[in-house]
């Protein structure tokens, strides 16, 4: 069973899906049994990023989502302001910070805990932005050297 915040979490990516989706507020609504708080919190944390993506594409049609503000986006007021005075102020520094190699994780940051470290994560990967091994191969013979292959 998730916790409450896990459950507002997961609800605000199906509610990103089903918007996406054409879906209507009230069916989303009754789609995921949401109270009316919960539906607000929803459409505030949506409408900012979209608000957010617009301003971007206003001011600069080549941005990508790299260049999103992580002060707009759907992460807790909190969570933001904590990345923000760690100097990050855009999708882009969380990624490049995630992908350096002596990045210890998340979780080593002042005042983000494994749960705000998920939520990072799970923006950067809806985002297309969470470094991944860019060689399947090269990463699992880094794991496993008795992988490697011998014509290299």
């Amino acid at each position: 069973m998730p916790s409450q915040v896990e459950q507002a979490n997961l609800n605000l990516e199906l509610a990103r899906e089903m918007r996406a989706a054409g879906h209507s507020y009230r069916q989303i609504a009754r789609d995921l049994a949401l109270t009316g708080n919960q539906l607000g919190r929803i459409r505030r944390a949506l409408k900012r990023a979209k608000a957010s993506r617009t301003r971007l594409r206003a001011r600069n049609p080549d941005a990508t989502d790299a260049d999103l503000s992580i002060a707009q986006s759907v992460l807790p007021p909190g969570l933001r302001q904590t990345l923000g005075a760690a100097g990050h102020r855009t999708l882009g520094d969380l990624a490049a910070l995630c992908a350096a190699p002596d990045f210890k994780g998340w979780e080593t940051l002042p005042g983000i805990g494994p749960h705000r470290a998920q939520m990072v994560r799970a923006l950067l990967e809806h985002h297309g932005l969470l470094a991944g091994p860019a060689d399947l191969q090269a990463a699992v013979e880094a794991l496993f050297p008795e992988f490697q292959s011998g014509d290299g």
